[in-house]
């Protein structure tokens, strides 16, 4: 990831604008004049503050706290001669971190669509940038994005919490199955995963249409089927003869004459930012979760 290069600075000329040069170039942006530490990625030079790094990384604070070259030696990243050398990355890539290091406005993000932020989060997770990683996952849960999408994002970068649950439930949901190019990008484990959650839903929608809803029936809606039935029952609309008492789905007329239920007793408000009860989550999104095991309080 890290090695020294001694380079040559040379600066393009009209011959290769347009391509890449075979020589290093300062970035038009980002080569401060005053800055203290050159970085190489492919063959573009940066020019930033150590300290910038230093403070917002913990993989660069380990880094710049090694001993320093000896025989004096200039140590790397000290000057155009010999930059800080960045492989395994690209130029663009890391363009888009310093978007966020040193922002051209303050009044907004220069990055705005899933490519760039997804760049950021990427050199953000690799070198432990942990404030600019919070700000690049907030940024894309803005952005639209398939449930695949966010999936394979949550899947690379290890994004828990409710982002990757609501993907997962969107699919598990949906009334048509995966295509083969979702399944593909998903990966056998994953589709079958979201394939056995369909059925296990399936399933379920079916139970309870086959129950007939009785399950759920509120006291007044009892109240009401139990007076339909009574009214159609020997003698028709109008009979006054006494009909035989029984239970209505299920449910005890002595029961269904106890009056309205009472509002459900409120419990204290929860905390802001406070977890979430797994009751307060859907029943889809938990049988989801516990599928991929998703914290659902994240």
């Amino acid at each position: 990831m890290f090695s020294r290069v001694p380079t040559p600075l040379r600066y393009a000329t009209s011959e290769t604008e347009g391509e890449v040069p075979p020589f290093p170039v300062p970035h038009p942006d980002f080569y401060f004049e005053d800055g203290n530490l050159v970085i190489l990625v492919e063959n573009t030079l940066f020019k930033v503050f150590r300290s910038t790094f230093t403070r917002h990384s913990s993989v660069f604070k380990d880094l710049f706290s090694l001993p320093t070259c000896p025989n004096g030696m200039p140590a790397e990243g000290h000057d155009d001669d010999n930059p800080l050398h960045f492989s395994g990355i690209s130029a663009t890539d890391f363009e888009r971190l310093l978007w966020v290091l040193y922002p051209p406005s303050y009044a907004a993000h220069k990055p705005k669509t899933v490519d760039e932020w997804r760049s950021i989060l990427s050199l953000a997770t690799r070198w432990e940038f942990a404030s600019i990683r919070t700000l690049a996952i907030h940024e894309l849960r803005t952005l639209s994005m398939s449930p695949v999408e966010r999936i394979l994002l949550a899947q690379e970068f290890d994004i828990d919490g409710r982002w990757a649950l609501s993907a997962y439930t969107a699919l598990c949901e949906r009334p048509e199955p995966l295509t083969l190019a979702e399944g593909a990008r998903l990966g056998l484990e994953t589709a079958l995963r979201i394939a056995q959650l369909r059925e296990q839903l399936r399933a379920r929608g079916h139970r309870a249409a086959n129950m007939g809803g009785y399950h759920s029936l509120t006291r007044s809606a009892a109240n009401r089927h139990a007076g339909a039935a009574l009214a159609s029952g020997p003698g028709g609309k109008y009979a006054t003869g006494r009909v035989a008492e029984k239970p209505h789905w299920g449910i005890p007329k002595s029961f269904l004459g106890q009056g309205e239920i009472p509002p459900p007793a409120r419990g204290p408000p929860r905390k802001p930012g406070g977890k979430a009860s797994p009751t307060a989550i859907p029943g889809t999104a938990r049988l989801v979760a516990q599928a991929f095991g998703i914290e659902l309080g994240r």
